[in-house]
């Protein structure tokens, strides 16, 4: 009695219980996988990689001091105004690593004009001081989120700046027109908007350093040698197509 109640709960043990197969299996099934097309647009998404093209256009802030090693005056003379642009560009991906290499030419309407003279008439001299094009050629690393790849830039500052100075009682005007080469640095926000399109925000700075103006006489007025220095603040946004 006692062998044959053992070998009854013990195939009671052993059995499996009503349903117990299906519902392992349904534990164990994968979870069902995107579709190819899905797929497709996830991973053209997140590629940061290979050659872009776009416009731009923004606000300049600059600083232009003049000053007068002769006579120790000095002047600031900031141009200010609006830029528009072109860039062209290649980018490298690594995982979540974007790093590359960009050039752009921008079209810059930044001026300003002081008055220099002593009253009763303090616009009876004048200097004037404009930013009329700027280029980059700058190195770009960054990190990518799914939609959104946050960068840092550096590199080289080209631009045509110039500078002028008025003798209104006599009519008499020093124009020194030149192109200036500094550096650049900057830092900002790139969106994928499409799998091919995509929207900027960035900031720059470029620091063309400083250059000496050499004496100039018009007509019977000589206007003295002058050092000028010019740095720019640039905020932008971009619209960009990668091929």
């Amino acid at each position: 009695m006692k062998t044959r109640f053992a070998l009854t709960l013990a195939a009671l043990i052993l059995s499996p219980l009503p349903g117990a197969g299906h519902v392992a299996a349904a534990d164990l099934r994968l979870p069902a996988s995107p579709p190819p097309q899905a797929q497709a647009a996830l991973v053209a998404l997140l590629n940061w990689a290979g050659p872009y093209f776009g416009v731009q256009g923004g606000y300049l802030s600059g600083r232009s001091d003049i000053s007068f090693p002769t006579t120790g005056e000095f002047y600031f003379v900031d141009p200010r105004g609006a830029t528009v642009g072109a860039m062209a560009g290649f980018s490298a991906q690594w995982g979540r690593i974007v790093a590359g290499i960009e050039g752009d030419v921008n079209f810059v309407d930044a001026r300003a004009t002081i008055d220099t003279g002593f009253p009763p008439a303090p616009a009876v001299t004048q200097l004037q001081s404009a930013v009329n094009w700027n280029s980059h050629l700058r190195g770009r690393i960054g990190y990518a989120f799914p939609r959104t790849l946050l960068f840092a830039s550096g590199g080289l500052a080209i631009a045509g700046v110039e500078s002028k100075a008025f003798d209104n009682a006599s009519g008499a005007v020093a124009n020194w027109s030149d192109t200036r080469m500094g550096w650049s640095v900057g830092a900002g926000a790139e969106f994928r908007v499409a799998p091919q399109g995509s929207v900027r925000l960035e900031y720059l700075y470029d620091n063309y350093g400083s250059k000496m103006l050499g004496a100039q006489t018009v007509g019977t007025t000589a206007f003295g040698e002058r050092e000028s220095r010019l740095d720019t603040h640039t905020v932008r946004a971009g619209v960009y197509w990668r091929f």
